[in-house]
């Protein structure tokens, strides 16, 4: 039966606190991926009601089993004095056949497009390693669907500031955040020079950033007279501000001001200049002045230092 075979293959991949060893698991994990290809839904449509039953979907568990699996075995800095230069490249060759078969289950729609998130975010820092196969990533997604496509490169953002936060805490500097916005950059330019083709998908991606950046993590205690604590993410998300067209640029610009109320507070603190180095990139070429005078409640009751 497949479902017991996958069954079997899947508590190999994720060892299920035994001691599994690391060859086994990994021809479980290549097993996995090839059959999910051999029996993903495209069985549906073929003539022969037999073969729809064959039709293999995973779960979320199973999605979150593969992804774990390619953090642990992909992603990682490896010792530069543990092998020989031969050693080294079959290693990485390895490596690159476990990130490719893990794409192709995105690429193919298996698995839903925001899955890559937790690739997409590595795209910078192992770009000389895996570049080629996350940029065939990026836009075989885009291909699929565009929107889809941003908001994953999106997720990819706030996956890297979150573990920032989580890393350096109220400590971060600026340097700290050049790398994610290296990123960012890299994902802007990917979309090309037809901003009437993107423009969708770079709007729900503003969007979805502005909502980022405004909405307080869970468990933090807020502040009734400071900027949110993750308004710092708007210059991340000022990277794809020319990306947009000049009238949309007016419709994200509404839709920040309907979330989190236009202009400064009258002493223009530190802590806001996020929101207006992103509320200036959205008024270039307009001649609307950016407000002052507004004092809101979203960040913690400690005014900590921001970034």
């Amino acid at each position: 039966c497949l479902h017991t075979f996958m069954d079997a293959m899947r508590f190999f991949v994720s060892g299920e606190g035994t001691k599994v060893a690391v060859a086994l698991r990994e021809e479980a994990y290549n097993t996995i991926c090839d059959l999910l290809v051999m029996f993903c839904n495209q069985l549906n449509s073929n003539p022969n009601p037999l073969l729809h039953r064959l039709v293999y979907e995973p779960d979320q568990d199973m999605q979150d089993m593969l992804n774990k699996f390619i953090q642990d075995y992909v992603f990682f800095d490896e010792d530069e004095e543990d092998h020989d230069e031969h050693s080294k490249i079959e290693e990485l060759h390895k490596r690159r056949n476990f990130l490719a078969s893990y794409c192709k289950l995105i690429v193919y729609n298996m698995i839903p497009t925001k899955s890559a998130a937790d690739v997409f975010k590595h795209y910078v820092r192992y770009y000389n390693d895996y570049g080629d196969i996350i940029k065939t990533t990026l836009g075989k997604a885009r291909d699929i669907n565009k929107t889809n496509c941003a908001l994953t490169m999106q997720l990819s953002l706030n996956k890297l500031y979150n573990e920032l936060v989580a890393e350096k805490g109220n400590n971060r500097t600026v340097d700290d955040i050049t790398p994610i916005k290296e990123l960012a950059k890299r994902f802007a330019l990917s979309f090309g020079l037809d901003a009437v083709k993107n423009r969708e998908a770079i709007t729900a991606l503003h969007r979805a950033g502005i909502l980022f950046a405004i909405t307080p993590p869970d468990g933090e205690e807020l502040d009734p007279t400071g900027p949110p604590p993750n308004l710092p993410y708007l210059e991340i998300l000022l990277e794809f501000t020319n990306k947009l067209l000049r009238q949309d640029k007016k419709v994200v610009l509404t839709f920040l001001d309907v979330k989190l109320p236009a202009g400064m507070p009258s002493s223009r603190g530190e802590d806001w200049q996020p929101l207006l180095l992103y509320r200036n990139s959205l008024l270039h070429g307009e001649t609307d002045q950016v407000p002052v005078t507004s004092k809101r409640a979203y960040t913690r009751r400690k005014k900590d230092q921001m970034i």
